[in-house]
């Protein structure tokens, strides 16, 4: 898997991950997704059953690529169906590729809001087929959401992801869970960032991971994993405090406002 800096470079052929870490950074990768269809020439089809997020998605493309904001289809559930050989794309997603052999692009973003503990094994065989249909000359991009990860299953997932795509642009997230849980896809890159490669030192130095040279896979520890489980509940936990601060100076009188003052127990 090779990585490149944005979604605009995934070339035509491309069966591709982008991870991100926030609803606002998503919108950011599709947009730039689209830009790259317009560059090309290619018509597109993104797929989405938010409301919230294709709101999100047509405000960034609005502004970075105005000439791709009819490319979105809404839909009422997941973008994959499931069938006797497992799950397989929409009837009209299959029709829009047939329609165009000489490549699209393309993308829906469900998977990331279906993905737990149980339709995870399915969802991974599912890029696997997915993969198996190369060589076309369309661009697929798969997005994924870092938090939606189950922390202690990262290493084998994101492997996993790995090996059934051909390219990747990772989050730039500033939140250290979603850099640290993508030190997972390095040992399956072609060409890993310095940086990363810097992290993934300090997190061996530190117990956070165990790596065998042997097959270039990496582990979290225990240590590791606790470590991860903090970090990616900061931002969520940061925003309930604000919030929760913002509520109580909006419900509550001052303790010299308020006449039962006295009844109040000293902090």
């Amino acid at each position: 898997m090779r990585l490149v800096p944005t979604q605009e470079e995934l070339p035509p052929g491309s069966h591709s991950l982008s991870f991100y870490g926030s609803r606002p950074e998503a919108a950011r990768n599709m947009a730039s997704f689209l830009k790259g269809a317009h560059r090309r020439g290619q018509k597109a089809m993104v797929l989405t059953a938010d409301n919230k997020m294709l709101e999100l998605y047509r405000g960034e493309v609005s502004r970075q690529v105005p000439e791709m904001i009819d490319s979105f289809r809404p839909i009422s559930g997941p973008h994959v169906r499931p069938t006797a050989e497992g799950l397989r794309p929409l009837p009209e997603v299959m029709e829009f590729a047939a329609a165009h052999p000489e490549g699209l692009t393309m993308a829906g973003d469900t998977i990331p809001s279906l993905l737990d503990r149980r339709s995870l094994p399915n969802i991974l065989v599912y890029e696997d087929w997915f993969d198996s249909l190369r060589p076309f000359y369309h661009r697929g991009l798969c997005p994924y959401d870092l938090t939606h990860i189950p922390i202690d299953q990262a290493p084998d997932v994101l492997a996993r992801l790995a090996k059934a795509h051909t390219h990747a642009v990772l989050s730039t997230d500033p939140n250290p869970g979603v850099r640290f849980l993508q030190l997972f896809v390095l040992p399956h890159m072609e060409n890993p960032p310095e940086q990363q490669l810097g992290w993934l030192a300090q997190a061996v130095d530190y117990g956070l991971v165990d790596r065998d040279r042997r097959d270039e896979s990496i582990e979290l520890t225990p240590r590791g994993e606790n470590f991860a489980r903090a970090l990616m509940a900061l931002p969520a936990f940061a925003t309930a405090a604000t919030e929760s601060a913002r509520n109580r100076r909006h419900a509550f009188l001052s303790r010299d406002e308020d006449p039962r003052a006295g009844q109040y127990k000293p902090d």
